[in-house]
């Protein structure tokens, strides 16, 4: 009885990630899942891998894609609850990156502080590589890089580049150690 109970929930969170994102041409089990509440703002270019999942449970996650912006998603991409992503020119998550409760992705300044900064500074492209874990409560600015395989600390705040294979935490995030990532290694 168990088991067909966890195979109902299964397949009504993926159903719930097919009417939220489309037909993506995955099968079943590569669908999107979303348990919770998560709010789709999609005016821009969006695409998804194959098994995303978000847990938007207790607090609602939201993404948003402007017009004229791209949000790519890698495959095995997990986002959890209260995250908020906001693409106005560019932002590329990688394949099996872990995003922690209350995290915040923003490509855009989206108001200029001194008169002199041109309009097209505000918005600059995030790129986060494959197998990076970021932690909780983290923000991540515009036009930074997060390198494969690194781990950003609960709390920081990312407003520079990070290479790959570093723990990288603080405000404003700073190297920390380096990791031992063998090629081809995933985190789980």
């Amino acid at each position: 009885m168990v088991q067909i109970k966890n195979k109902i929930v299964k397949a009504a969170r993926a159903f719930r990630g097919l009417m939220t994102f489309g037909n993506l041409g995955y099968k079943l089990n590569e669908l999107p899942s979303i348990k919770g509440k998560m709010y789709l703002n999609k005016f821009g270019q969006l695409s998804i891998g194959r098994g995303f999942k978000v847990v938007a449970l207790p607090w609602a996650t939201q993404v948003t894609v402007e017009k004229g912006a791209v949000l790519s998603i890698g495959d095995d991409v997990f986002i959890n609850a209260g995250c908020g992503i906001a693409a106005t020119k560019e932002i590329h998550i990688g394949n099996h990156v872990r995003i922690g409760p209350r995290t915040s992705i923003l490509d855009s300044d989206y108001h200029q502080l001194d008169a002199d900064v041109p309009l097209d500074r505000l918005h600059r492209p995030i790129i986060i590589e494959d197998n990076v874990w970021i932690g909780t409560r983290c923000t991540i600015l515009p036009g930074v890089t997060i390198g494969k395989n690194s781990v950003i600390a609960a709390g920081s705040i990312v407003n520079k580049d990070i290479p790959p294979n570093v723990v990288a935490g603080g405000v404003p995030a700073k190297i920390i150690r380096e990791i031992n990532a063998p090629e081809g290694w995933i985190r789980i």
